[in-house]
C-alpha cells in the first residue's frame, strides 16, 4: 500500500498520543506519511470523494509499538531451538536432552533454552553427560546469564581446570578443582562464541520470519543489541527492500574502538536502519543470582557479579560520548544501577543524536530513583520480566529491597523517560505481556489480584506511551515517530480493543487486526 496517492483509514478510535488532540476517528496518508488526523467529516473534506478508504471499525488504532530491547537475530534464530520451559524438573529436562541427542550425529551441538538453574541440585555432571551421549550440550538459563555444559561441550571449548575465569565471569569448580559445567556471565561467552554459527542464508531466513511475527504482534520498530554479523543481515534486508521494521542497532562494547576509528556516531543510517549506542554490561541477572547488589542476597554472603570495573565503565562511557556515541548500559542490581548512574551523570551528553540509557534498571535503591530523570537518562525496561521474576524477587532480595524493584510509577513520577521492550529471547517478543504486567502487576494466573506493589502500576495510556513515544525519543526519532500526527511516519496498528482503557485480564487476549509501516500494510488479519 506504499503509494503517493492520498488515502484514508477509519477506526472506532485513533489514539494519536498528541497532547492537543489525543483522539480522532480517521487518518489521511500519502507516500508513507500521515497528512492529517481528524473526524470523519474533516478527513472526507480533505481527501475528496475519489480517495481510497480503508474502514477498520470496530478496531482501535494506536501508533506502532517499539520493542526497545530485543536481540533481534538471536531471537529470530532461537524461535526454533528446543525449549525446557515446560519441563517440571531436572529429570524431565534430561529426558528431553536424551531424546534430542539420539536424533543428531555425535559431532552436533545442542542448545536448550529456558533451563532452570534451581533444578540443578537434583543432578550432577555425570547425569547430564549420560543424557548428552557424547554430544556438546548447553542448557541455557532463562535469563541467558548462566548455563550448564556437558563434558563434551567443555572439551570442545577448552574449559579445563587450568583455564582461569575471565574477568566478570565465573566457572563453578568441584572439590577436585574440575569444572562442573556451570558457567556464569562472561564465562558463558565461551559457549556463545565457540558454538557453530548459522550461515548467513539461515540467519536471513530466520530474520524474515521474525519480522513477520513482530508485525503480527503490533511491533513496527525495534532497538536491538547485537554484533556486526547481525547488523550485516539486517542491512542486507534493508538494501534489498525487504526490511519492514525500523531498527536502531546498538553495538557491543568490544567494537567501540572500531566504530570510533570509522567515524560512526549514534544516529548514523537511514529511515529503516540506524546506529544507536554502545552496549555495556555492568552485572548479571536475578534468575542466575548474578545481579550485582549493594548488600548480599538473602541468606548468603554473595552480592552477585560485577562485570565491569567502575574505572573501565567511566572511561568507555566518556570515550564513546566524546566520539558522538551514546551509551546503553545493562544494570539490574542496585549496586550496578548506582555505578551506572555515577558514570552517566559524569558523561557529556550534549550533541548526541540519541540519549544515554540504562537497560533494565530492575532494582533501584530509593535514593537513586530520581537520578535518571535528572541526568536525562532513558529507563529502557521490560515489564514482562515481572511475570517471570515475581516469585524470585523477595526470596533473593528481601521485602525491603523489593520496594525498589520494577519501580515503574516511582520512576515515571520522577520524570524519567520510559521505553519498554521484551528482552527477547529472554521473554516473548509480545508487547501484550509487558502491557499486562505494567498495568496489573500480576502473574499470568492473575495473582496477586490487587497487584504486587500495586502503587507502582501504570495506566493504560502511560504504558502505551512507553511503547511508542518513549522509544521514539530514545531513538532520536520523536519528530517523526511515536505519535500519529501530520508529518509523522504512517506506522500504526489496529487492535481489536482500545489498549489504553482495557482491563488487565483482557490485554493478553487482544488481537492485532492490521499493522502498517510507512503506510504499507505488512500484516492483515481481517
Amino acid at each position: 500500500m506504499r503509494t503517493d496517492s492520498l488515502w484514508a483509514v477509519r477506526a472506532l478510535r485513533v489514539r494519536t498520543l498528541q497532547p492537543d488532540r489525543p483522539e480522532a476517528e480517521c487518518l489521511a496518508v500519502r507516500g508513507g506519511t500521515i497528512v492529517a488526523v481528524g473526524s470523519t467529516e474533516e478527513i472526507e473534506a480533505l481527501v475528496g470523494p475519489s480517495a481510497d478508504w480503508l474502514d477498520l471499525r470496530p478496531a482501535a488504532i494506536a501508533p506502532g509499538f517499539s520493542d526497545s530491547h530485543i536481540h533481534l537475530v538471536e531471537w529470530a534464530l532461537g524461535r526454533e531451538r528446543p525449549d525446557l520451559a515446560e519441563a517440571g524438573s531436572m529429570s524431565e529436562a534430561l529426558a528431553r536432552v536424551a531424546e534430542a541427542a539420539r536424533a543428531v550425529p555425535r559431532d552436533a551441538w545442542l542448545e536448550f533454552k529456558s533451563w532452570n538453574p534451581r533444578w540443578r541440585g537434583e543432578s550432577d555432571l555425570a547425569e547430564l553427560d549420560e543424557a548428552a551421549a557424547g554430544r556438546a550440550v548447553g542448557l541455557i538459563a532463562h535469563d541467558l546469564h548462566s548455563g550448564w555444559l556437558s563434558s563434551e561441550a567443555m572439551r570442545r571449548l577448552g574449559v579445563t581446570a587450568e583455564r582461569a575465569d575471565p574477568a566478570g565471569g565465573f566457572v563453578e569448580r568441584g572439590p577436585d578443582g574440575q569444572p562442573t559445567g556451570i558457567l556464569k556471565e562472561r564465562a558463558l561467552n565461551w559457549w556463545y562464541e565457540g558454538r557453530p554459527q548459522p550461515a548467513a542464508p539461515e540467519r536471513r531466513e530466520a530474520l524474515l520470519g521474525g519480522q513477520a511475527a513482530l508485525h503480527a504482534a503490533g511491533v513496527t520498530a525495534v532497538h536491538t543489541v547485537e554484533g556486526p554479523d547481525s547488523f550485516r543481515i539486517v542491512e542486507d534486508l534493508e538494501r534489498s527492500g525487504e526490511l519492514e521494521l525500523r531498527v536502531l542497532h546498538h553495538m557491543p562494547q568490544r567494537f567501540l574502538s572500531s566504530l570510533i576509528e570509522c567515524g560512526i556516531t549514534s544516529g548514523f543510517g537511514g529511515p529503516r536502519l540506524r546506529i544507536g549506542g554502545i552496549k555495556m554490561f555492568t552485572d548479571g541477572a536475578l534468575g542466575s543470582r548474578t545481579a550485582w547488589m549493594l548488600e548480599p542476597y538473602e541468606g548468603s554472603e554473595d552480592r552477585g557479579i560485577r562485570r565491569l570495573s567502575s574505572d573501565e565503565l567511566v572511561q568507555d562511557v566518556a570515550r564513546a560520548a566524546d566520539a558522538g556515541l551514546a551509551s546503553t548500559i545493562h544494570a539490574i542490581g542496585d549496586a550496578a544501577v548506582r555505578m551506572t548512574l555515577d558514570a552517566l551523570e559524569a558523561a557529556p551528553a550534549d550533541g548526541l543524536a540519541v540519549p544515554h540509557r540504562i537497560e533494565h534498571l530492575q532494582c533501584v535503591h530509593p535514593s537513586d530513583l530520581p537520578r535518571a530523570a535528572r541526568a536525562g537518562v532513558v529507563a529502557s525496561m521490560q515489564p514482562s520480566h515481572l511475570l517471570t521474576d515475581l516469585p524470585l524477587i523477595e526470596p533473593a532480595w528481601g521485602a525491603e529491597r523489593a520496594r525498589g524493584t520494577f519501580a515503574l510509577r516511582s520512576l515515571l513520577d520522577a520524570g524519567t523517560l520510559l521505553a519498554f521492550g521484551s528482552d527477547a529471547p529472554v521473554e516473548a517478543a509480545d508487547p501484550r505481556e509487558g502491557f499486562y504486567a505494567a498495568i496489573g502487576r500480576r502473574d499470568r494466573e492473575g495473582q496477586p489480584v490487587q497487584g504486587w506493589q500495586a502503587e507502582e502500576r501504570l495506566t493504560g495510556e502511560e504504558v502505551l506511551e512507553a511503547y511508542t513515544v518513549g522509544p521514539a525519543r530514545a531513538a532520536g526519532d520523536a519528530s517523526r515517530r511515536g505519535r500519529l500526527a501530520p508529518g509523522f511516519d504512517a506506522d500504526f496498528v489496529a487492535w481489536d480493543i482500545d489498549l489504553a482503557t482495557a482491563e488487565p485480564d483482557r490485554i493478553l487476549s487482544a488481537d492485532v487486526v492490521a499493522t502498517f509501516v510507512g503506510g504499507e500494510l505488512v500484516y492483515d488479519q481481517r
